[in-house]
């Protein structure tokens, strides 16, 4: 794949069997451009019998050999059909596979982007050191020296952050499988990570609570600016994700909802402490009686009633 991204490149680079698939589809599609334009074997065929009938029509003569015109020129387009169709055949398979390569090898091409990344910010925060609290390029042009130097190497670190997260969502979500060989699961999970860019995920690891609107802005754009670049420098979170479920993982702790907040903020969760219960003597009525255990022993005496049954309608259990 042709691409003008030089962070794309860079990374595709680092994997010797996608950047070999790549050029080999290249390859393959150059030479379908390549072969002349001609005509399927029916219509060449057609065609010589139609200029036979013709000229007959017109002055009455005939070829005597029509036939094996009309065959030499349906042979000739057969060969030419069969090597476009092999050509053609070449294009799309390559495409198949490499685009099943890169796929596979995805997540070493995201590594190499997030080693990029981490060289992007460290190389800003230098920079934002001898800028200290300017943070526009009118602020660096009145402050003048080595700030102006270092604004400039911050703009020119702002491409290569944008390129960076271009490169990330390209390999993260490369587009449908060629010649329309979509899954549902394809479906579902480049459906799922265009939900999660618009969202703001991707540029940090975990909830996006702490994420200022305009970083988010960002990742929605791909237009990066100063600003998200040096805010991305103090914080310790800021990464690439490795493959389709590293970025799920994130995108679903941060919408986990915290049960523990509620509308007016944090549910005090402690245990309640009850006052201690204070115990009263079991009710005793005058039909009551002393369990009998062991009837080896006397019957126990019957105790001494402390609380009166109320008044009933009788029923069977009083009869039988």
């Amino acid at each position: 794949m042709t691409t003008t991204n030089i962070e794309l490149a860079a990374a595709l680079a680092t994997v010797p069997e996608i950047e070999r698939m790549e050029k080999l589809l290249d390859d393959a599609k150059k030479r379908l451009r390549d072969h002349p334009q001609g005509t399927s074997p029916d219509v060449a065929r057609d065609e010589v019998i139609n200029a036979a009938v013709a000229g007959f029509q017109a002055d009455g003569t005939w070829p005597t050999d029509i036939g094996k015109q009309a065959a030499k020129a349906h042979a000739d387009a057969a060969a030419w059909e069969a090597e476009r169709l092999a050509r053609k055949r070449a294009v799309d398979s390559t495409e198949l596979l490499a685009y099943d390569t890169r796929q596979a090898l995805a997540s070493d091409a995201l590594e190499h982007l997030g080693t990029r990344l981490d060289e992007v910010l460290s190389d800003a925060r230098t920079a934002a050191e001898t800028l200290g609290d300017v943070q526009s390029a009118d602020a660096a042009i009145k402050a003048g020296g080595a700030v102006v130097e270092a604004w400039g190497r911050l703009q020119g670190l702002v491409g290569h952050l944008a390129n960076i997260r271009a490169a990330q969502w390209a390999l993260l979500d490369p587009g449908p499988r060629p010649r329309s060989a979509v899954s549902d699961r394809d479906t579902d999970e480049r459906r799922s990570l265009r939900k999660w860019r618009r969202e703001g995920y991707g540029e940090v690891r975990g909830r996006l609570d702490d994420v200022p609107t305009f970083v988010q802005d960002a990742t929605r754009s791909g237009e990066y600016s100063e600003t998200v670049l040096l805010w991305l420098t103090g914080v310790e979170t800021a990464y690439v994700p490795t493959s389709f479920e590293d970025l799920r993982d994130d995108a679903n702790v941060g919408a986990l909802i915290d049960v523990t907040t509620g509308a007016d903020g944090p549910i005090d969760l402690s245990p309640t402490v009850l006052p201690p219960l204070t115990p009263k003597p079991a009710e005793v009525y005058a039909h009551s009686r002393t369990p009998h255990m062991d009837h080896s022993q006397p019957t126990p005496a019957r105790p001494t009633p402390n609380a009166t049954a109320p008044d009933r309608e009788r029923s069977t259990t009083d009869y039988f």
